[in-house]
């Protein structure tokens, strides 16, 4: 009977192959003295001698746990697995999940502001021009953040795949807090001229170069800590809370244009929003400090940019590529670039243009977003992403008619309508994204796609949505949110079948372990 039990007990190590046993062996022998007094309890009425004999061999059995341990590292070195532990909910400490959500809202609060201030950066960083020239200008340097968000993508997918997620969501952090600051101390272009546009883009390039993998080190951080089964719904906060901090800054611009005249705001007001991004160093501190790293089961891979290209991973990279358009470009069109569009470009300027902007966008994109994401956790996420985007193909163009033919409430009505429907497209989106991939390769596969995605979509939207009212027609925009639409159904569509399986990674590591223990000759313990 003591073997039986001693055998069971290795078959079950032999099973979980990726979990190192030495720490069962060395600690005083504490740990593995308790498990043999918990196994040997349930024996001990009906032989009152056996806990004394298996005692009298601890020192004989611990020998032999050695030596399946040794052969355990030995397979993991020959097959290339980790010896990190199993996937599963690891049940993230609530401090730590706080921390890193707290770092999305203020690094998108960072982030977004330039938007919400673009036509004050026209004028400050630019030279007086004719029509919408300037806040052309000034949204091609908020795109120009975008064009670097692939590369930081990459560079922190490779850090977190091969150093760990919290270093990658801290080392980005970071990154954000510091340009956003000293963007707040630029000279005017009338101070220094062609210089403060050349610094202007430069630090902008460093903002898009820490978000491009903040947002997916945050996600994978988050995602990897809780239940798979809950992913929809910690998904939608990641992204969620990364809405609020967009919120945040078009209530920043709300209160600045409420209180300020617009030569205050163009002399020095305008640099109090981004000398306020500092703060966004708070939470880097506290994961750098306090956070504890995410342990994953995943086989060793010496370069995860190029695993994240091979032929197993393209069609889901391709997928992660089109699939996040539609939220890039839908979201900085309606919650970004609408509000510019309501103060200063249509005909006659919609009353209280940002405060309505941020209202709607408060109840659909940060209140809404959790439900979004519950529902995709019941009902899948292709379900409720398809629901979304039928609806972003008719509101898109909607709104823009009723803001150009309404009053202020029916535009409420109308943009809230959109940004529910962005909401259930977007918010299943995270868990999806993370789903498409393994481990090993999951946070540069995810950086590579969403960045692509917003480089594209997201740098290029506002500034393309100016031309196109001024050259075609003021609701002429509408028609890219029906053709990214039909770009990222497609995505939707074509990603592999298994990869969108709530249970895929768990099967996986089931089916590793399965052949693992099948295909090697472990010595029992007998």
């Amino acid at each position: 009977m003591e073997d039986g039990v001693l055998s069971s007990s290795s078959e079950s190590n032999v099973n979980m192959n990726n979990v190192d046993l030495s720490d069962s062996v060395t600690s005083n022998d504490s740990e593995s003295a308790g498990i043999e007094i918990q196994s040997y309890h349930s024996m001990e009425d009906n032989n009152p001698t056996s806990l004394q004999q298996h005692t009298d061999n601890n020192d004989n059995d611990n020998d032999e746990l050695k030596m399946l341990n040794q052969s355990n590292k030995k397979f993991n070195i020959e097959t290339g697995a980790s010896t990190k532990t199993p996937i599963k909910a690891q049940g993230g400490d609530l401090k730590e999940t706080l921390a890193g959500l707290a770092g999305n809202v203020l690094e998108w609060y960072d982030f977004a502001v330039f938007g919400y201030f673009s036509d004050v950066i026209g004028v400050v960083f630019f030279p007086p021009q004719e029509g919408n020239a300037n806040l052309v200008q000034s949204f091609a340097v908020f795109g120009g953040a975008f064009i670097m968000r692939p590369f930081g993508g990459l560079f922190m997918g490779y850090i977190g795949d091969k150093f760990g997620r919290k270093r990658a969501l801290e080392l980005s952090i970071f990154l954000m807090a510091f340009p956003t600051f000293a963007m707040g101390c630029l000279p005017s272009y009338d101070a220094v001229g062609w210089l403060a546009i050349v610094l202007l883009t430069i630090v902008r390039m460093l903002q898009g170069l820490s978000v491009g993998g903040q947002l997916v080190s945050s996600l994978v951080f988050t995602l990897e800590k809780h239940d798979k089964k809950h992913w929809g719904l910690y998904g939608s906060y990641v992204l969620g809370t990364a809405n609020v901090g967009t919120l945040l800054g078009g209530i920043m611009a709300a209160i600045m244009r409420f209180n300020l005249t617009d030569e205050q705001l163009e002399t020095w007001g305008w640099r109090i929003p981004f000398l306020m991004g500092i703060l966004v160093s708070l939470s880097g501190y506290y994961l750098k400090h306090h956070g504890t790293e995410v342990q994953t089961v995943h086989k060793n891979v010496s370069n995860p940019i190029k695993e994240a290209f091979s032929k197993e991973n393209r069609r889901s990279l391709l997928s992660a590529c089109f699939v996040p358009m539609l939220w890039s470009c839908g979201f900085y069109l309606s919650f970004v670039w609408m509000a510019i569009y309501m103060q200063d470009l249509v005909q006659t300027r919609v009353p209280n243009a940002f405060l309505i902007n941020s209202l709607s966008l408060l109840f659909t994109n940060c209140l809404f977003f959790p439900v979004a994401g519950s529902l995709s956790d019941k009902y899948g996420r292709t379900t409720i992403m398809t629901i979304g985007a039928i609806g972003i193909i008719w509101l898109g163009p909607l709104t823009l008619y009723v803001i150009n033919t309404t009053g202020p409430m029916s535009i409420f009505i109308t943009q809230s309508s959109l940004g529910m429907s962005l909401a259930c497209w977007g918010a299943p989106m995270c868990a999806w994204l993370v789903e498409q991939f393994p481990p090993e390769v999951r946070l540069t596969a995810v950086a590579i796609g969403y960045n692509i995605a917003q480089g594209i979509m997201g740098g290029l939207s506002p500034a393309v949505a100016t031309i196109m009212v001024s050259k075609v027609g003021m609701i002429s925009p509408g028609i890219m949110y029906v053709i990214v639409a039909l770009i990222a159904l497609i995505g939707l569509y074509t990603a592999p079948p298994e990869l969108d399986d709530p249970d895929h990674d768990e099967s996986i590591s089931q089916h590793h372990d399965n052949n693992s223990s099948s295909s090697l000759d472990i010595p029992q313990i007998t």
